[in-house]
C-alpha cells in the first residue's frame, strides 16, 4: 500500500498533472499522521479542530488565497459550502485532501449539519454524507488511501500554455482589463457584464483594470457580499501600483485616485460618488439591490461568478439581465472562459461542480397541456433520484440568490425541510421547499421565547411572531415555512405558483397544520405575489436585512379557527404599527410599497364634508398645500387613490412626512409650486373617479 502511495505522490513530484482529491480513510490519528507527512514542508491549510487549523464554518476568511494542499478533517464537520470554497484555494498541481472514517463507519462518526438543526431535531439523516460517499468511490479521479490499500490515478495536464507581458495571466484577462477601463473612460450608461466560473482571474482583473484607473486620477468604488470575496482585486491593484499608493483594509489611495470597498447597503443610502462602481459576485447580490445600483450609478461593471458557492450566475441571466437591457440596452458583456488558477479540464473543479448539482441539469421537454400535479418528496427519494434532484436544486439556484450547496446538503439531511415538485405529464415544472416550525418542539421554551429573553435555533417565523406580540401561544402553533418556490422560465406567470401554494394549504389542513407563512425581503412583486395567493403580511422588520438589503416581511396564511384569531390579532398590531412608524423607521421604505401594504392593512375611511370641500378647493387651486394634511391622510385610504400618478408622492409627503424639497428631488420637480399642481392633479383624478 505504502509503496503504490509514494509512487503516486513521486509521480505528482515530477510530472505536470491535475488538482485532484485525496480521500486518507481510517483511524483519527492514521489519517492526519498521513496527512502530515504529504504536507511537510509545503504552505497547507488545515480544517479541523486541532491546533493550527481553522473551523470550517471561517472558510471564508480564505477567499483569495492560495494554497499547495488543503486538509479538510470531515469528522470535525461537513460543509458544503465550505468543502467547495476551500477547493478553489488550492494551487495548480495541489492536492485537496479530505480525512475521514471508514466507509461503515462514516453515518456513524461524521457530523453533517449538526449545529444547523432546528431546535427540537435530534438528528439528521446522514443521506448528504452518503451522497457525498458514493460520488467519492464511484469517480476515477479521486485518490483514496486505506491502511491496507491504496488507488488513484494521477491525471496529467496536456495543454500548453502561452506567456503574456506582465501583469496579465491570459489573453482573455487583458481583454477584460481593456473592458473595464472602457467603462469607466468611454460613454456613459454602457455597463459591462464580466462572468466566469472560479479560478479564472476574474477579480484579479477587476483590481488590474483599478490600478490603472487610479494612475489616471479616478476614484473607483468596489462592492460584493463580503469583502473577503474581493481580496484578490485589493492585492493585484496594489502590486501594480507598488509605492505609490497608501494602504489600509478596503481602501487604496494615490495622489490622484482611491479604490474603496463599501458594502451595498451603504452604497444604496449614502450614495457616495464614483467614476467607476465595481460590483464582483454580483450573482450573490439581489437583483433589486443591483437595479437600484444600476439606475444610481451611470459606469457599472457587474462581475458574476456562473458556478459560484454563494449565488448562481444562471439565476442572475434570469433574474436581472432583462431588467439590464430595457434600461441600459447598449450594455457589453465578456466571459472568461480558460482558468489561471488551475489548468483547462481539471479534475477537482469537475467533481465539486457534479458532487454538488452546480452545473445545468438536462433540459425539460416542451410544455403539455397535460394535468398538473403536486408531490411530495422524501430525501431517501431524492438521493436514489439524481436526476430529479439536480432539476429540483437547479430551478431554486436558479430563483433565488441565496441558494447555495449547504442548501443541498439541508435537503439531503434535516428532516424538518419538506420538498415538493409540480410535474406535468413527468416534467419538472416547478419546487418548493417548506420548514416545518413551532408545534411541540417550543412548548417548554414558548413563555422565554415570548418574552424576548430566548431565541433557539431555526424556527424563524415561531420565534418572531410570538416576540412581537409577546405571545406564548404564537410559538407554539404549527407553522409550514415556504422557504423557497421556484418555477421554471417557461412556466412561469401563468398562475402555476398560486396553485402550488393552493394545494399546499389544503394538504397543511389535511395534517392538522396551524398556518403556513413566509418571511422574504420586501418588494412590490413580491408582496403582491404572496397577498394574491392568500398570505397576509404581520410583520415588517424593522431593520434592512443584511442579506435582501430590504426590510423582511413575515407574512400568514391561517388555516384554522385559532390561527386566523392571532392572524387578526398581528394584523391589527401591524396596521397601527407601521402607521405610527411610517415617518420614522420606515422612512426611506419605497413609496408604491408603503401604498401597497396600507391598502392591504388600512380600512378605508369616509371622508367627512369638510374633506371633501378642502380636497375640492385644493384641486380648483384655492386652498394651499399645507391645510391639506389630514383630508389627504383620509384620501389615501381610499382604494382607488393609490392607482393614480401623483400617489406615491402624496405618501412620501402625508404618511412618511418628507420634507418637500427632497420630495421634489425624487420626483424630478423644480420646486413647492410644482409639488403642489403635481398633487392637486392628483386629488382631482381621485375625487373625478370616485363621483
Amino acid at each position: 500500500m505504502q509503496h503504490a502511495f509514494q509512487s503516486w505522490l513521486n509521480e505528482r513530484k515530477q510530472g505536470v498533472f491535475h488538482r485532484q482529491l485525496l480521500v486518507i480513510q481510517g483511524s483519527p490519528d492514521w489519517t492526519r499522521q498521513q496527512a502530515q507527512a504529504l504536507t511537510s514542508g509545503t504552505a497547507s491549510l488545515w480544517v479541523g479542530e486541532g491546533e493550527g487549523q481553522i473551523l470550517s464554518k471561517n472558510y471564508r476568511q480564505q477567499l483569495g488565497r492560495e494554497w499547495d494542499n488543503v486538509v479538510y478533517d470531515l469528522r470535525a464537520g461537513v460543509s458544503a459550502n465550505a468543502l467547495v470554497a476551500l477547493s478553489g484555494t488550492v494551487r495548480r498541481g495541489g492536492l485537496m485532501v479530505l480525512l475521514a472514517p471508514v466507509e461503515e463507519q462514516w453515518a456513524e462518526e461524521l457530523r453533517g449539519l449538526t449545529g444547523k438543526l432546528s431546535y427540537g431535531v435530534k438528528k439528521h439523516s446522514g443521506l448528504f454524507c452518503q451522497w457525498l460517499q458514493h460520488k467519492l468511490q464511484h469517480n476515477e479521479n479521486v485518490a483514496i488511501l486505506h491502511p491496507d490499500s491504496f488507488n488513484g490515478v494521477n491525471q496529467p495536464v496536456n495543454a500548453q500554455t502561452t506567456k503574456l507581458a506582465s501583469p496579465y495571466a491570459s489573453q482573455e484577462q487583458e481583454l477584460a482589463v481593456q473592458a473595464i477601463i472602457k467603462v469607466a473612460c468611454g460613454h456613459r450608461n454602457r455597463p459591462l457584464v464580466l462572468t466566469a466560473d472560479r479560478g479564472r482571474g476574474k477579480t484579479s482583473a477587476l483590481g488590474l483594470a483599478a490600478a490603472q484607473l487610479l494612475k489616471q486620477g479616478k476614484q473607483v468604488l468596489m462592492t460584493a457580499p463580503h469583502i473577503d470575496a474581493v481580496a484578490q482585486a485589493f492585492t493585484h491593484a496594489s502590486q501594480q501600483l507598488g509605492s505609490r499608493q497608501q494602504s489600509e483594509n478596503g481602501c487604496i489611495k494615490t495622489e490622484q485616485g482611491s479604490l474603496k470597498f463599501v458594502p451595498v447597503d451603504v452604497l444604496l443610502k449614502e450614495r457616495p460618488p464614483a467614476d467607476l462602481l465595481l460590483i464582483d459576485e454580483a450573482a450573490a447580490i439581489p437583483a433589486p439591490q443591483l437595479k437600484r445600483l444600476l439606475n444610481q450609478y451611470n459606469r457599472l461593471v457587474f462581475s458574476s461568478t456562473i458556478h459560484g458557492y454563494e449565488g448562481s450566475g444562471r439565476g442572475f441571466d434570469i433574474r436581472f439581465k432583462p431588467y439590464l437591457q430595457t434600461q441600459r440596452p447598449q450594455w457589453r458583456s465578456l466571459h472568461i472562459s480558460a482558468p489561471l488558477r488551475w489548468h483547462e479540464g481539471d479534475c477537482l473543479e469537475q467533481f465539486w461542480l457534479d458532487a454538488l448539482l452546480m452545473q445545468d441539469a438536462p433540459a425539460n421537454k416542451a410544455p403539455t397541456t397535460e394535468p398538473l400535479q403536486l408531490h411530495q418528496h422524501s430525501a431517501e427519494q431524492l438521493a436514489s433520484s439524481p436526476q430529479l434532484l439536480h432539476q429540483i436544486f437547479e430551478l431554486l439556484v436558479n430563483a433565488h440568490y441565496q441558494t447555495s450547496p449547504d442548501d443541498l446538503q439541508r435537503i439531503l439531511d434535516a428532516p424538518d425541510l419538506q420538498l415538493y415538485s409540480l410535474k406535468q405529464q413527468g416534467q419538472l415544472l416547478g419546487a418548493m421547499l417548506v420548514q416545518s416550525e413551532g408545534g411541540n418542539a417550543l412548548t417548554a421554551l414558548a413563555e422565554p421565547i415570548s418574552q424576548g429573553e430566548r431565541r433557539v435555533q431555526g424556527h424563524l417565523l415561531a420565534q418572531n411572531l410570538s416576540a412581537y406580540l409577546c405571545e406564548p401561544a404564537l410559538a407554539t402553533l404549527s407553522h409550514w415555512r415556504i422557504v423557497r418556490i421556484a418555477m421554471h422560465p417557461q412556466y412561469r406567470r401563468q398562475g402555476h405558483g398560486l396553485r402550488m401554494l393552493k394545494e399546499l394549504a389544503v394538504y397543511a389542513k389535511i395534517k392538522g397544520v396551524d398556518s403556513l407563512g413566509t418571511a422574504y425581503g420586501a418588494t412590490n412583486e413580491l408582496l403582491a405575489f404572496w397577498h394574491k395567493a392568500g398570505f397576509a403580511p404581520v410583520r415588517l422588520g424593522h431593520k434592512l436585512d443584511a442579506a435582501s438589503g430590504e426590510h423582511s416581511v413575515l407574512m400568514l396564511y391561517a388555516l384554522n379557527e385559532q390561527a386566523e384569531y392571532w392572524q387578526h390579532q398581528l394584523l391589527a398590531h401591524f396596521c397601527r404599527e407601521l402607521q405610527h412608524l411610517l415617518p420614522s423607521t420606515f422612512r426611506q421604505l419605497d413609496s408604491a410599497l408603503v401604498l401597497q401594504l396600507t391598502g392591504i392593512l388600512c380600512q378605508p375611511q369616509p371622508l367627512s364634508i369638510h374633506e371633501r370641500r378642502l380636497l375640492t378647493a385644493f384641486a380648483a387651486g384655492m386652498q394651499p398645500l399645507e391645510n391639506l394634511h389630514l383630508a389627504m391622510l383620509t384620501l389615501l385610504t381610499q382604494p382607488h387613490s393609490k392607482k393614480q400618478l401623483g400617489a406615491a408622492a402624496a405618501a412620501r409627503y402625508v404618511l412618511q412626512g418628507w420634507d418637500r424639497l427632497a420630495i421634489c428631488a425624487e420626483y424630478g420637480l423644480t420646486g413647492k409650486r410644482q409639488l403642489a399642481e403635481y398633487l392637486r392633479r392628483w386629488v382631482k383624478l381621485v375625487l373625478d373617479e370616485a363621483l
